[in-house]
Order: C-alpha cells, then sequence, then structure tokens
C-alpha cells in the first residue's frame, strides 16, 4: 500500500511521529510512503509493520536494495540488525503502526478539504460510494479505495490527500475496542456517518452497546461545526447523544430528516425522497430496501456539506454497487444471480434475505448462506435466527455452507422450513455438488456469506453453467 502525496520531509515525520533520527539527516525528503516491502520505488520511506505471521523489520534490507531512501523502526528493534548506509534515514518510533496514524493525522492539518468519515455496521462501503458519486458531481474529492479502513487503509488513505482535493471520503472499521480513537485522530472528519448498528465482531467488541459506544467514538471526535448523519430512533445511540458537540440530522425509510416513501424494490430500487432540501425522485441501480437506507444516509452526509437536491438525485442515479455487494448477474433464461459475498453480519445477510424475497417476488427463490465470522459465543443463536427468517420470508430453497450450517438448518427447521427444502455442507465444492443440478429450477439465487467462505467460487460455477 502507497501513499503518493509527498515529498515527506524527515523532520516532518520526525515531529509527527515524536521519532528518533537514528541515520542520516533531517532534510532528506521521501517521494512516497509504502506499507509493503515488494512495492517499494526510488525514494520512499518503508513503514514495517508487525501482524500475527510476519514481521515488516524482517524486509528493511530488501526495502533498501529496492531503492527506499528511509524506513520507521520500532523502538524494541535491535539496533545491531538494521541495515546500515549513509544515505539511508532511520527513525525510531515507539510503535509503526501508531506511527502511520501520527503521521496521517499531522498531514491532514496540512490539507482543509472538508472530509466524510463513514462507519457502521453494515453498508459502509456501499454508503462510501454512493457518497462519492454524487461529490464528483460539484467536487474533486478523494475516496478511499475499495474498504481499506483499518489501522493501515485509512492513515493512507488519508496521506494520499493533496491540495487539488476539494472533498474527502473515507471508511472507518474496526474490530476491537480503541480502534475508533486512533482512525479518527487520522481522520479528523467534518462529518460522520453511521451507517447502522447491529452485532458485528462481537468477539474483540463483546456486545451491541460496545459496538454503538465505540463506533460513537468517531462522533465524538467532531467538534461544534461538525455534522452527524445517524440513523434515526437507532436505541443503542441514544444515550450516547449527550456526549456530541456536532449538529446531528438523521435517516432512515419509515423516518428522520431523510426519510423515504413510496418504495419499490426490485431489480432497480425507486423512492421518493423527503428532505430538508425538499421531496425528489431517487432511483437507483441496486436491489434491497436497505439501500433505501443507505442511500438516505449519504444524502445527510453529502447535503452537511453543500450538495444540492439536484446533485444528490443525480450522484444516486449514476452510483453502481461495489465489487461483490448485492451484484446482480443476468443467467440464462432471464434468471438472476445476487453476488454479495465480501462480508457477512446478521444485519447485512437479513437485509439481503428481504432484497432476495422482494427481488425474486413470487418465483422461485434460492438462498446459498455461509458462515457469518466473528460473531463470539452467541454465533450460533444468530445463524439460527439467520435460517428461521429464511423459513418465515418465503425463501424456496436454502443452501447453509460451513462450520455454522446446523444452526442455519436448526432455525430453518424450527421456523416451519421443510428439509426437502434444505441443503447443508461444510463447504463451497461440497454444496454445489449437492445443488448442482437443482440450481437451474430457481429465478432468483442469492449467494453471501463472510469473505474467508470464499462463496465468490460458489458463484463461479453457476455463472460458469448457466
Amino acid at each position: 500500500m502507497r501513499a503518493q502525496s509527498g515529498p515527506y520531509r524527515t523532520s516532518y515525520i520526525l515531529q509527527a511521529t515524536d521519532g528518533l533520527l537514528i541515520q542520516g539527516a533531517a532534510k532528506v525528503c521521501f517521494d512516497a510512503i509504502s506499507t509493503d516491502s515488494r512495492d517499494i520505488r526510488l525514494g520512499d520511506l518503508f513503514v514495517p509493520l508487525r501482524g500475527a505471521h510476519f514481521n515488516g523489520h524482517d524486509f528493511l534490507i530488501p526495502a533498501l536494495e529496492a531503492g527506499a531512501r528511509g524506513s520507521l523502526v520500532a523502538a524494541d528493534v535491535n539496533r545491531d540488525s538494521l541495515p546500515y548506509s549513509s544515505s539511508f534515514v532511520l527513525i525510531q518510533v515507539q510503535d509503526t503502526l501508531r506511527a502511520l496514524s501520527d503521521l496521517a493525522s499531522a498531514h491532514r492539518t496540512y490539507y482543509h478539504a472538508p472530509l466524510i468519515a463513514v462507519t457502521g455496521s453494515s453498508g459502509k462501503t456501499t454508503t462510501k460510494e454512493m457518497i462519492a458519486s454524487v461529490l464528483r458531481l460539484s467536487h474533486f474529492p478523494l475516496v478511499s479505495a475499495g474498504n481499506l479502513n483499518n489501522l493501515v487503509g485509512l492513515p493512507m488513505t488519508v496521506l494520499n490527500l493533496n491540495g487539488k482535493h476539494t472533498a474527502a471520503v473515507v471508511e472507518a472499521g474496526i474490530n476491537t475496542v480503541g480502534e475508533m480513537e486512533r482512525l479518527a485522530r487520522a481522520a479528523r472528519p467534518d462529518v460522520v456517518v453511521i451507517t447502522s448498528i447491529g452485532p458485528v465482531h462481537l468477539e474483540g467488541l463483546r456486545d451491541i452497546d460496545t459496538v454503538a459506544r465505540e463506533k460513537f467514538r468517531l462522533v465524538e471526535s467532531l467538534g461544534v461545526e461538525g455534522t452527524a448523519a445517524l440513523p434515526h430512533g437507532e436505541p443503542h445511540l441514544k444515550p450516547l447523544l449527550a456526549h456530541c458537540r456536532a449538529r446531528i440530522t438523521t435517516f432512515g425509510i419509515d423516518g428522520g430528516d431523510f426519510r423515504a416513501r413510496d418504495v419499490t424494490a426490485g431489480v432497480e430500487t425507486s423512492f421518493i425522497m423527503i428532505s430538508p432540501l425538499g421531496e425528489r425522485q431517487i432511483q437507483l441501480a441496486a436491489p434491497g430496501r436497505h439501500n433505501v437506507s443507505n442511500a438516505l444516509c449519504a444524502a445527510a452526509a453529502c447535503w452537511a456539506l453543500g450538495a444540492t437536491l439536484e446533485n444528490i438525485a443525480e450522484g444516486l442515479r449514476r452510483f453502481r454497487a461495489p465489487c461483490w455487494r448485492m451484484e446482480a448477474v443476468l443467467l440464462a433464461d432471464g434468471r438472476t444471480l445476487i453476488q454479495d459475498y465480501y462480508n457477512a453480519n446478521p444485519q447485512s445477510v437479513a437485509a439481503a434475505l428481504r432484497a432476495l424475497v422482494d427481488y425474486g417476488r413470487d418465483l422461485p427463490t434460492m438462498a446459498v448462506l455461509a458462515d457469518m465470522m466473528e460473531l463470539g459465543p452467541d454465533a450460533p443463536r444468530h445463524h439460527e435466527e439467520i435460517g428461521r427468517m429464511c423459513a418465515e420470508i418465503g425463501v424456496n430453497h436454502c443452501v447453509f455452507v460451513g462450520s455454522f450450517k446446523d444452526s442455519f438448518a436448526s432455525g430453518f427447521m424450527a421456523g416451519g422450513g421443510k428439509s426437502a427444502s434444505l441443503d447443508i455442507a461444510p463447504d463451497h465444492e461440497t454444496a454445489w455438488k449437492a445443488v448442482r443440478d437443482k440450481v437451474e429450477h430457481f429465478q432468483t439465487i442469492l449467494v453471501k456469506g463472510s469473505r474467508r467462505m470464499k462463496m465468490e467460487m460458489f458463484a463461479d460455477k453457476i455463472r460458469g453453467e448457466n
């Protein structure tokens, strides 16, 4: 990953990170910043990071040989192991990951383009892309790529901010307590969006109240001139509002400053948006009522930056769903495959199932669902609830894949589902063998699961034979 809005001066880096210059000159400048030794180019600053199975400090010499002009190093690294070159800058910091956020925070103070930070339990990337689509009509925005939303991706995005940008929109994602404060410090947002609150990353965040509290840290970072766009009536956020200094605007299909009426959900989605700017018909090239909520959220964020009603409507019309997020793919004989397997949690799976039923109308539907990750000790219960929902909303055939297949199936049967309408499998390959001859009988097929389940491989087989 690279940030290329240099030059980044050594003296500036020392000040931003409270670092110690242990080799090289303070006047040296770096053209770019890279966290990947395999992507080093001439003149880069290398930031070696640590992970569960790697230590970037092991690649200092390859980085130097590839042309890096310098590197950060953590305080606990043995100095005798560091590469020596009179022209190679070494800056010692307490922690390289923390230093990356410190660099981004300092960089942000040089560029005053208004920045929208998007967080939430689901819908972050889709909402971010909706916002970007609107902003592009009147701004030259910096937009975080994909879902680069963690303690590496967000600071590196901010470090790409430069004088050409007239606005920015970034995504902030967390899975443990304390991360959001560091993301907020790196981003220094002017507008904060919380798309939704739901049971996600419970292995690190414990319970939904903690999810809400940690997401709200981003709102608390706003000053009195900032704006927070929050889901209308969200009960887990209400106790936290007393800690918000910023202006608050709300959104929701059934209530809020930005709300909807006359919703039609199908291959495309349309609704009338009611807002402080007036009413306007909105057309979305994306299925699902949850995307109405995402669009209202995006509208509220763009309104906070002065977007007109016309630009909001046109930007949302131009929006196209990010890869692997509620992508509708046309199959043979007019059938449809809905691909939504970048991530999965109870909230996003429930929304996708509702979209499947709305999309499929009275035609036969199939849901292929894989494990939802990081749900902690309550994971079986959450999978059972999704299985029950499948039966209760009338999905015609379900395929449950992964370690929680039996929990899915238990809920499905408890909700009134029939065993003839159910297949279970430990992995996507076994699942495909079980349903290969059945797929052609269903008009609309949803494939969804957490990223680690690699459900795109199952979807590839459907597309390949249909």
